[in-house]
C-alpha cells in the first residue's frame, strides 16, 4: 500500500489526534499498572485465593501476555498520531489492530448495554457463583472501564489515521472484482455459514441462559446481553464480508466496518476465550470463520485497488 499524507488536513485534525493519543495511553495505564505489581508478587485488590492463583505460572503468563498486549496498544496509538507511524509496514499495523478491535468491540458494546440492562432488570450483574469473589470490585471497574475508553479513543485515532494513509479506501464508490474472485468466494460463502451458525448460537445461549445441554453459563442480564452483542457481532462480520465480496450494496465502507469488527471479534474471541464442551466449539470454529472472513475481504480490497 502506498502511504498518502495530508499536511493540511493533519494540521486541522492534530489536537484531536493528540487527545485521543493522550486518552487511551491514560485508560492502558492503570491495567499495566495493576499487571506489573502483580507481576511483581503484589496481591493490589485481590485476596484469598485469587491472591494465590495470581501468582501461580498460568497466572503470571497470562498476565504478562495481557500486559504486552496493553503497551502494544499504547505504541499502536502513538503511531496513529506522529508522521513516523505512517512509515511503518500496513500489516504491521493492521493485523494487531484488528485483533484490538475484535477484543474491545464487545465490551464497549456489552459492557455498558449489561450494565443498562441489569440496572433495569435490578439485581447484581455479578453471579452468585463467581469464582472472582475475592477479587475487589474497583478492579473490575478500572480494568472494564478502561477498556471502553480504549475502545472509543483507540478506534477513533485509527480512523482519522485509515483516512489520511488510505484515503480511497473511504472514498471507493465501488468494489472491483480481481484474479483472486474465486477463493474469495469460496473462503466467505463458508466461513458466513459458520459464523451465522456461531452468531445465533450466542444469541440463543443470551435468550436460554447458557450452553445447550451443560451447565447454565449465562445467570444475570449483564451477560446475557454481553453474549447477545457477541452473537450480533458476529452476524454482522457475514453479512459485511458478503456485501463486499459480492458487491452488494451501495456503501461498502459499512460493510467494511461490519466485516472488520465482526471477523476481529470472531477471530479474538475464539482464540482468547478457550472454554471447553459447546462453547469451546462455538470459540474455535468462530475464530477460524473468523480468519478466513477476514482474508476475503482483504483480497477484495487489494483487488479493487488494483483494478481502480
Amino acid at each position: 500500500m502506498t502511504i498518502s499524507t495530508t499536511p493540511a488536513r493533519d494540521r486541522r485534525t492534530w489536537p484531536l489526534r493528540r487527545a485521543l493519543c493522550l486518552l487511551t495511553a491514560a485508560a492502558c495505564a492503570p491495567y499495566i499498572t495493576l499487571k506489573l505489581i502483580w507481576l511483581a508478587g503484589g496481591d493490589l485488590g485481590v485476596s484469598g485465593d485469587a491472591a494465590t492463583e495470581m501468582h501461580s505460572a498460568t497466572f503470571v503468563a497470562a498476565n504478562a501476555i495481557t500486559m504486552g498486549m496493553e503497551i502494544v496498544a499504547v505504541v499502536i496509538v502513538f503511531a496513529f498520531t506522529y508522521p513516523w507511524g505512517r512509515r511503518i509496514p500496513a500489516w504491521l499495523v493492521l493485523a494487531p489492530m484488528w485483533v484490538g478491535t475484535g477484543l474491545l468491540a464487545p465490551i464497549a458494546l456489552g459492557v455498558p448495554l449489561g450494565l443498562a440492562a441489569q440496572a433495569v432488570a435490578g439485581g447484581s450483574p455479578i453471579p452468585e457463583n463467581d469464582d472472582s469473589g475475592d477479587m475487589s470490585g474497583w478492579v473490575f471497574a478500572v480494568v472494564y472501564g478502561g477498556f471502553v475508553l480504549q475502545a472509543i479513543t483507540l478506534l477513533a485515532a485509527f480512523v482519522l489515521y485509515a483516512r489520511a494513509r488510505w484515503p480511497e479506501a473511504f472514498r471507493r464508490p465501488v468494489i472491483r472484482a480481481g484474479g483472486t474472485r474465486a477463493p474469495q468466494v469460496l473462503f466467505v460463502n463458508g466461513a458466513s455459514v459458520v459464523a451465522v451458525a456461531c452468531g445465533v448460537t450466542q444469541v440463543l445461549w443470551a435468550f436460554t441462559g447458557g450452553e445447550f445441554g451443560g451447565d447454565t453459563a449465562y445467570e444475570t442480564v449483564a451477560q446475557r446481553t454481553f453474549a447477545a452483542v457477541g452473537g450480533l457481532l458476529a452476524l454482522a462480520g457475514a453479512a459485511g464480508a458478503l456485501a463486499l465480496v459480492h458487491g452488494r450494496g451501495s456503501r461498502p465502507v459499512l460493510a467494511l466496518t461490519a466485516a472488520w469488527t465482526g471477523a476481529g471479534h470472531l477471530l479474538a474471541g475464539g482464540l482468547f476465550a478457550g472454554a471447553a464442551g459447546a462453547a469451546g466449539a462455538v470459540n474455535m470454529y468462530g475464530a477460524l470463520a473468523g480468519l478466513l472472513l477476514g482474508v476475503a475481504a482483504l483480497l477484495t480490497l487489494v483487488d479493487s485497488r488494483r483494478a481502480g
